[in-house]
């Protein structure tokens, strides 16, 4: 199975733009699954509820419907993060744009920063999709800071996790070794690059997209600053071999009841 990570430089509120760059991108190399960033085609960095509303797409939206159009011209996976509009109100989302032209939605659980000013708190909760003989889980940027986040995706059966992020902290790189090698699944880290500068606050994006084995092995890394299309093939059945040697197997070795025991020192 063939896995590309999309790392682009959005600017901000240019959807037309960024999309059409995405897009492009895309085209660049071919892939089963393309793993793009967190709010992938309108930048990060909201200052009001009104740019929120302005910018927030709905599933039936246009913008939408170009990634499902290109998902079944390509005969693959595009998984993308976008600020979603729903009857609820607003929620940072990413969405799997499958070949034959169905969607799986999740929306970001675990917010981060000033994203709790103009988002809701993710509601779908993690699922696992099953596309060819992969089955992949959606998580979004500082979902990887709670470790029950990809514990949960590789206990449903994740083989992969498409996880769409727009970081700005240098940590999350290095900690998908950990996280890959304890859950023995892979992760595809797709992040954006650039700065934005908006009411006199700045952030720089980290870049450096990554897909980690289930063995904590770096299969792809992209570089800090500029645009890349990285691409890889992996083995998904790697990530069901839970063993690490003939005695010990990490999941059917876990013992629940123990790890609940809340409220003793």
């Amino acid at each position: 199975m063939r896995v590309a990570l999309v790392q682009n430089s959005p600017r901000f509120g240019r959807k037309e733009e960024n999309i059409q760059r995405l897009l492009s991108l895309i085209d660049k190399e071919k892939a089963d699954v393309y793993v793009l960033p967190e709010l992938s085609y309108t930048g990060y960095q909201f200052v009001s509820k009104k740019e929120v509303e302005e910018l927030s797409d709905s599933l039936d939206s246009k913008p939408i419907h170009r990634f499902k159009e290109k998902a079944q011209e390509l005969g693959s996976v595009i998984i993308f993060g976008f600020p979603e509009r729903a009857e609820e109100g607003f929620f940072n989302s990413s969405l799997a744009a499958l070949p034959d032209g169905s969607t799986i939605l999740y929306r970001k659980t675990h917010l981060f920063y000033k994203e709790k000013l103009y988002f809701l708190p993710g509601n779908t909760g993690f699922s696992v999709f099953k596309y060819k003989d992969m089955r992949i889980g959606l998580a979004i940027c500082f979902d990887w800071f709670f470790p029950e986040s990809f514990r949960t995706l590789a206990l449903l059966g994740a083989d992969l996790i498409a996880h769409c992020s727009n970081l700005v902290m240098p940590y999350c790189q290095q900690a998908n070794f950990a996280q890959a090698l304890m859950n023995r699944v892979y992760i595809a880290t797709a992040n954006r690059t650039g700065t934005e500068f908006r009411e006199e606050e700045s952030l720089t994006f980290t870049g450096e997209s990554v897909l980690v084995s289930p063995r904590g092995e770096y299969l792809l890394r992209g570089p800090e600053e500029g645009e890349a299309v990285l691409v890889c093939d992996i083995d998904p059945m790697l990530s069901r071999d839970k063993k690490i040697n003939p005695y010990n197997d990490v999941f059917m070795e876990r013992r629940p009841s123990f790890y609940t025991r809340l409220g003793t020192p």
